[in-house]
């Protein structure tokens, strides 16, 4: 049965690729402590990108609540992952 040796860029791009997965899910997991339980319910963390994270509000209040919250949200995922540069919010709407 023979060996299957890779190359060390393969290597690292595997490794950085599950890297990345690892804090994706982390952020989803922060979603339910930065949002807080009265949001939990309403709103969804939907990704981050380029230094933004998208979330989806399901009405019009979980809106509002995220626009009141937005500041601690965004200090949460800026102090979890300083790495992202976390800088804005985007809201998506579903109703």
């Amino acid at each position: 049965m023979a060996i299957e040796v890779k190359d060390i860029k393969d290597l690292v791009s595997e490794y950085v690729s599950e890297i990345g997965n690892m804090d994706k899910a982390s952020m989803h997991k922060l979603w339910t402590e930065a949002a807080g339980k009265e949001l939990t319910g309403i709103t969804e963390f939907i990704k981050e990108e380029n230094g933004r994270i998208v979330v989806l509000a399901k009405n019009p209040a979980a809106y509002s609540l995220l626009m009141l919250k937005k500041r601690k949200i965004l200090d949460a995922y800026r102090k979890a992952f300083p790495e992202f540069s976390i800088s804005s919010m985007q809201i998506k709407r579903t109703y």
